[in-house]
């Protein structure tokens, strides 16, 4: 087990033993807001379990933000075996009203499976993030187990979506670092030309597993993790929960600077950043424009990011360093610093 990092500290909760944890920051420029935080959930007293043998329900304790928080994205690490399956839901209050409970995710060895639209006065479910119409001040949520799979970790990222963009952010991490990643093109796949262009978010998972010494294949993690509901590749929950799978440990936060890659991005731990740019916004791009693209960050230097982009139309093309500043508008501002950790358990 890989020591936990001093970026993980434990902070009071709303329920005696209830096992939470934020994922805090050494800053250099003043300190900010923190409207992005990841709660880490381990199984602990606190939380109500109901069922059978063959179906377990549980239920968390009510989780009190100290931010009001207008978006929430869920991840689980589970790791499913023979018929075992999880259903993931979330709820939240808003201004002492409870909402309903929205259905997330459904996933076992040989199903991913999203639901449909949830839309009322509290929120919306656009896939697997639950966009809320007004800020809320507490969550919870409920997981349904069938099988003998034993309880998962759950991470909760909420964010504070009116936060101002922080002027540090652009500042990259002093000196330079490189993590040794294998390239892998998800243009050079064996498959059709649609679905190549899909592929990035499995392809950057299965360069990070292979990082980390875990043996994967970029066919069998895209397969492993298509959302037969949405029909994508890029479901967070699939991914986190695919790379638990796996044996490696995976949730999904956000980040708010460049700077902080220091404190997550190392041999044990990688940094997959959802980004987002026009034509002409990120020099040196391995595809001109985009609203959605997952890649692989592996290191930095000299005000550049190290990255590894699966977009490449050639291998060797794959690793590649974007200027920092442009980088950071791509993940940062367009994607509010969007990203899954992948580390060694």
């Amino acid at each position: 087990m890989v020591g936990r990092p001093l970026w993980e500290r434990k902070v009071p909760s709303s329920s005696l033993g209830a096992p939470i944890f934020i994922l805090g920051f050494e800053m250099t420029c003043a300190e900010p807001k923190l409207p992005y935080l990841t709660f880490y959930h381990r199984p602990c007293r606190g939380y109500h379990l109901s069922g059978d043998g063959a179906e377990h329900i549980i239920l968390s304790p009510v989780f009190e933000a100290s931010v009001g928080f207008s978006s929430l994205v869920l991840s689980v690490n589970f790791c499913p075996k023979g018929q075992d399956w999880l259903w993931t839901e979330v709820q939240i209050r808003q201004d002492g009203k409870w909402s309903p409970f929205y259905k997330l995710a459904l996933y076992s060895q040989k199903l991913s499976h999203s639901f449909d639209e949830q839309e009322d006065d509290f929120a919306k479910v656009c896939v697997d993030v639950l966009q809320l119409k007004k800020p809320a001040q507490a969550y919870r949520f409920r997981l349904t187990i069938g099988g003998e799979a034993a309880l998962p970790e759950v991470a909760v990222c909420i964010t504070d979506a009116q936060a101002e963009y922080d002027p540090c952010a652009v500042l990259p991490p002093d000196g330079k670092r490189k993590v040794n990643v294998e390239p892998i093109s998800q243009m050079q796949l064996a498959v059709s030309e649609t679905d190549r262009i899909r592929l990035c978010s499995p392809t950057s998972l299965t360069m990070a597993l292979n990082a980390l010494g875990i043996d994967a294949d970029p066919l069998q993690t895209a397969q492993a993790v298509y959302d037969d509901k949405a029909a994508i590749y890029g479901n967070w929950t699939f991914n986190t929960a695919y790379a638990c799978r796996m044996g490696a440990e995976a949730f999904v936060t956000r980040f708010q600077r460049l700077n902080q890659l220091k404190d997550f991005l190392k041999k044990e731990s990688l940094v997959l950043a959802s980004i987002a740019y026009k034509r002409g916004e990120l020099s040196n791009a391995a595809v001109k424009q985009t609203a959605g693209h997952l890649v692989l960050i592996c290191g930095w230097e000299e005000g550049k990011i190290r990255v590894a982009d699966p977009a490449a139309g050639l291998t060797k093309e794959v690793i590649r360093y974007y200027d920092a500043e442009e980088f950071a508008r791509a993940w940062l501002v367009r994607k509010r610093g969007l990203a899954y950790l992948v580390r060694k358990k």
